[in-house]
Formats: structure tokens, sequence, C-alpha cells
């Protein structure tokens, strides 16, 4: 009986971590440019800026974004993928994050877009 009971435990579990998906992940805000702190000096701008996002999981999940750059004619120019929070679980709720660096700068880019496009329960 024991064991009925720890299997079922088990099997609630990974259907609540089932029920938590991408589309339970919402981008809330986001104010990101490219800066230049260079001076007088070469070096190429880099990304700050922040965005938050919303995860209306019951549970905690880490959740990995993607931010694209876009010309002025709305062609990607440059794409990266991350995980804001590391390998931690971002618990329900809203949640914010530095987007530092997270692009690599080119000077077409006029606009950039971030989606969540994945979500892992991390242990």
């Amino acid at each position: 009986m024991k064991y009925i009971v720890a299997l079922a435990i088990l099997a609630a579990t990974q259907f609540a971590h089932a029920s938590c998906s991408v589309s339970d992940i919402k981008i809330t805000a986001m104010k990101a440019q490219f800066v230049d702190t260079c001076g007088g000096t070469k070096c190429s701008p880099h990304m700050t800026g922040v965005a938050t996002l919303e995860n209306t999981c019951a549970e905690a999940v880490g959740v990995q974004i993607q931010i694209t750059g876009y010309d002025k004619s709305g062609s990607p120019v440059s794409t990266d993928e991350l995980w804001p929070a590391s390998v931690r679980n971002i618990p329900p709720g809203s949640y914010t994050f530095n987007m530092s660096q997270y692009l690599e700068y080119d000077p077409t880019i006029v606009t950039f877009n971030i989606k969540a496009i994945d979500v892992n329960r991390w242990k």
C-alpha cells in the first residue's frame, strides 16, 4: 500500500509539472538599448536594460527566453537564447531581470523582441 501511495504522489507531481508550459509565461515589460560607455576609446556599445516576465504556472519553473534584434525593415539581425534566472526556478508571479549584454551590438538594430521559448523544472 505504501508503494501505491508513493507512486500516486510521484504521478501527481509529474502531472503538475506537465501542466506548465511556455504559454504560462508572458513578457509584460521590456526596456533595453545599446549604450556607448567607451567615451573616446574604441569599443562597441553594449546592451543594457531590464525586462519583466509573469509566471502564471502553479509552481516555480526555469524559463528560457529568446531576444532578437531587428533592422528597420523588420528583418532579424541578431538573436540569443538564455535562462535569465540561470538554473534557478522562478516562482509564480512577476520576475524582473537584467538584460545587460544579452545581445551583440549591431548598428542596424532598431527594435527588439523578447519571448519565452521553454520552461524547465530545475531540481
